[in-house]
């Protein structure tokens, strides 16, 4: 019966598009019906039915499906026929998986999961009180998603059993902000939140919150249709009755705050122009302005696109009329602000002051030839000016003729800063004007010389256990290396990502990753793929994160045939070694148990091997820790790879950022080849190794950390330097007097970390009140860490007069 509604479904597929036109739907339609044929049990099948129900239900809709801007008319020619048949296939197999059945099947959720009773890296889950299943189970998997208003309605749910995951559905319309927000109730509930437009297809968005109880993720709908939330817990191991949380969706109607502190620019006889600083907020897409003149006259509206675009010109004027001026905000759902008020009174006059502004140029430094191997860079310095009226900043490439513009200059002294622009390959000339009010410039030129094609290759994969634990975190650690890479001079085609979901690592809308991760996946494109990109001269870079065991990397699972050992990944290298006499072998192994893969059993067990540099971020019998996002190791590891340092003082910096959460988390080095690590014997090749010396960029530092303790209260408190670029996130770990090292096998520290807030008009200062977080009786260690947009982590610092150090103050 399922085998003849799924031919059902692929024959009116067939029937609405040619399998033969090249078109990416119909292909992928008839693609995924086969799937359902081809499955061998329920539970395979499944997924590749909420998959085709997904794609049929758009047809049905008359959704814009190739994005080509042509919408199809909902039921037009076959299309309802797909639909109607693509829902009797999918609606077959929840009923048959209700079948009872002798032996355990596994839940069939989009992902990978198993039954299998082999070990995982996350210890046994000790949940004191077992919870039913809510009201809304079952709804374990994408086709059973329940439905959720968009108007604010709570639902209220919880984990009930181990690994348990809920699906929710919405139905959204185009050019509307949508706010899901959850809020953890329970004292063990950690939910993370994936947002996907289709089932069994890559996330479209994803959200936790590692710094308190709520999480929330704000989502612009660009196409009309039904999209689909998955919750999991962040840690599956807990469950039952103290993981309640609650959901809620709601339609985005709230105005954006307005805009602030505009003023009038004095341009010349007959223009104007108007200044305003940046809507902090994420959502504004942009401003409206009007003008009116004063007695009757000439008046009108401006709509401003771009929330980054605070300037604006108003031409043909009346000369010496005034003029009342107000702004308002628009954010993506096209809710407006209230106007600034008072209304601003903008008199047309020609400027007299012909003072020019100064300009100096602190990064990249002017004058010189600036080398990068970096896309995009950060142009940034100092601007005065004795006329005291400073206004704007201008970045142009006058090679590519791609340009920036900083509109938040006031008075006689400020900084500047714009960043990602773009560069080409070769030399650059960057120009840089400086504006004041009266519209005096200065300028500046700088060039960048561009290196491109940097040679080698670079294999990134994201493994997983079996129930996803801080998978997150896994990724957020795995996009970063990628962005690093790609930073680092290896383009798109250079780099191999391999990950059990498509990731989209440097934020342009298109996955970045190359195949779904599994390990004949892992040697192919060590021993295939790679194969036409290393060689003498030409490096091979590996980066791997998992959950980690013991002589296994957990692929897909760690059970049997789903991890890879040791021997395995040494067995490919040697393969291709001898192929292509590549000598620059580097593997970087971000989990538990890691040095595992260094540590040598006898003459097997170890991927260590003369002109190999492997790196773990722990040793053979000991955790490694995920930090508030990523990973303590490697957050500091490629932290310092940006600022082009070498493999060897990479790996001292980050061990020192380990020893910082005061735990025993040993990481290894072997670039000797004899499966131990010897601090003494090993770092010499690393350190004459590097992803590349031309970086061009800067890390964030923490230049002041301070704790202050009132009874059970706290305010922490940091002040850091944005480097290549803007500070996105400023956190504190507070280890408690009862602090215990987790002795299961687990990336999870369990330790409370704190989210530092931005001071209003203080750039560079962050604060948090802490209340009643210190309670305990005896000493506290308090680390403190900050990164840019970019995932780059300043050296983490303990409370103290601003020096720089690895390892935590102990206050009690």
């Amino acid at each position: 019966h399922m085998a003849e509604r799924s031919a059902a479904a692929q024959s009116a597929i067939g029937n609405f598009w040619s399998s033969g036109s090249g078109d990416t739907w119909s292909t992928e339609l008839i693609t995924t019906a086969q799937s359902i044929l081809n499955a061998t049990t329920v539970a395979e099948a499944q997924g590749f039915t909420a998959q085709l129900l997904g794609f049929s239900s758009r047809i049905a809709l008359g959704t814009d499906l190739d994005d080509d801007g042509i919408e199809p008319i909902p039921g037009e020619g076959g299309a309802l026929t797909v639909y109607e048949t693509a829902q009797e296939a999918a609606d077959y197999f929840p009923e048959a998986q209700l079948e009872p059945t002798p032996t355990s099947t596994p839940s069939a959720t989009p992902t990978a999961t198993s039954t299998s009773t082999a070990p995982t890296a996350t210890p046994t889950a000790t949940s004191g009180s077992p919870a039913t299943g809510d009201s809304f189970e079952d709804d374990d998997v994408c086709v059973n998603a329940r439905t959720i208003a968009t108007n604010g309605t709570l639902q209220t749910r919880t984990f009930h059993d181990e690994g348990d995951t809920d699906w929710v559905r919405f139905d959204a319309e185009a050019n509307q902000t949508y706010v899901i927000k959850i809020e953890n109730l329970g004292a063990d509930s950690d939910a993370v939140v994936f947002l996907y437009d289709v089932c069994n297809g890559p996330a479209d968005d994803q959200q936790d919150n590692a710094f308190g109880t709520t999480v929330t993720l704000e989502w612009d709908a660009t196409k009309n249709g039904t999209y689909f939330i998955e919750l999991r817990q962040f840690d599956p191991t807990q469950f039952g009755a103290d993981t309640n949380y609650r959901i809620s969706v709601t339609a985005d109607q709230t105005p954006p705050a307005t805009p602030k502190n505009p003023r009038c620019v004095a341009f010349d006889a007959t223009s104007q122009a108007v200044q305003w600083d940046r809507s902090p907020e994420r959502d504004v897409v942009g401003y409206r302005l009007s003008y009116t003149r004063r007695g009757g006259g000439d008046s009108g509206v401006r709509t401003i696109e771009g929330a980054d675009t605070t300037f604006y010109k108003l031409e043909n004027l009346t000369t010496n009329a005034t003029y009342d001026v107000e702004l308002r905000a628009i954010d993506f759902s096209e809710n407006l602000s209230s106007p600034t008020a008072p209304a601003l009174p903008c008199t047309v006059v020609a400027p007299a002051d012909d003072t020019k502004p100064s300009a100096t140029v602190q990064q990249p430094t002017a004058g010189t030839v600036f080398t990068s191997t970096a896309e995009m860079i950060t142009v940034g310095g100092l601007a005065q000016d004795n006329g005291n009226n400073l206004s704007r900043v201008n970045v142009r490439n006058l090679t590519n003729n791609q340009e920036g513009w900083d509109f938040s200059l006031t008075g006689s002294s400020a900084q500047f800063r714009v960043e990602d622009v773009p560069l080409a390959a070769g030399a650059n000339q960057i120009r840089v004007t400086v504006f004041d009010e009266a519209n005096n410039t200065t300028e500046q030129t700088v060039t960048v010389n561009r290196l491109a094609g940097q040679g080698g290759a670079v294999i990134i994969i994201a493994g997983q256990n079996e129930t996803l634990a801080l998978q997150t975190n896994i990724y957020n650690s795995t996009n970063r290396a990628y962005r690093v890479f790609e930073s680092g001079g290896f383009s798109d085609d250079d780099i191999y990502y391999i990950a059990p979901a498509a990731q989209d690592a440097d934020n342009d809308g298109t996955p970045d990753t190359d195949a779904l991760a599994t390990p004949a996946e892992i040697e192919e494109a060590i021993t295939v793929w790679a194969k036409s990109r290393v060689g003498p001269g030409k490096p091979l870079f590996i980066y791997m994160m998992d959950h980690g065991l013991e002589n296994k990397f957990c692929v897909t699972g760690c059970g049997a045939g789903k991890v890879i050992t040791p021997d395995d990944l040494d067995g490919w290298l040697r393969t291709l070694e001898t192929d292509t006499g590549v000598t620059e072998v580097t593997v970087i192994y971000e989990a538990c148990l890691s040095g595992s893969f260094i540590q040598r059993e006898g003459a097997t067990g170890s991927i260590s091997k003369l002109n190999r540099v492997i790196i773990t971020s722990t040793g053979a019998d000991n955790n490694a820790y995920a930090s508030a996002q990523g990973a303590y190791f490697s957050d500091a590891f490629f932290s310092c790879v940006v600022d082009s340092n070498n493999l060897n003082a990479c790996f001292t910096e980050a061990k020192s950022a380990v020893l910082a959460t005061g735990v025993n988390q040993t990481p290894f080095l072997d670039d000797n080849g004899d499966g131990v690590y010897d601090p003494a014997q090993d770092g010499a090749v690393a350190q004459n190794r590097v992803v590349t010396r031309f970086f061009g960029s800067v890390r964030p530092v923490i230049k002041t950390a301070n704790l202050q303790i009132d009874g059970v209260n706290g305010t922490l408190s940091a002040t850091v330097e944005a480097g290549e670029r803007a500070v996105d996130l400023v956190w504190a770990a507070v280890f408690a007097p009862n602090f215990s090292e987790p002795t299961d096998v687990t990336l999870n520290l369990k330790v409370p970390v704190v989210r530092l807030e931005p001071v209003a008009g203080e750039p560079g200062r962050f604060s948090i009140p802490y209340p009643n977080g210190f309670t305990q009786q005896g000493n506290y260690r308090v680390v403190f860490y900050a990164q840019d947009r970019q995932g780059i982590n300043a050296a983490p610092v303990g409370p103290g007069t601003g020096l720089s150090i690895y390892l935590p103050a102990i206050l009690r």
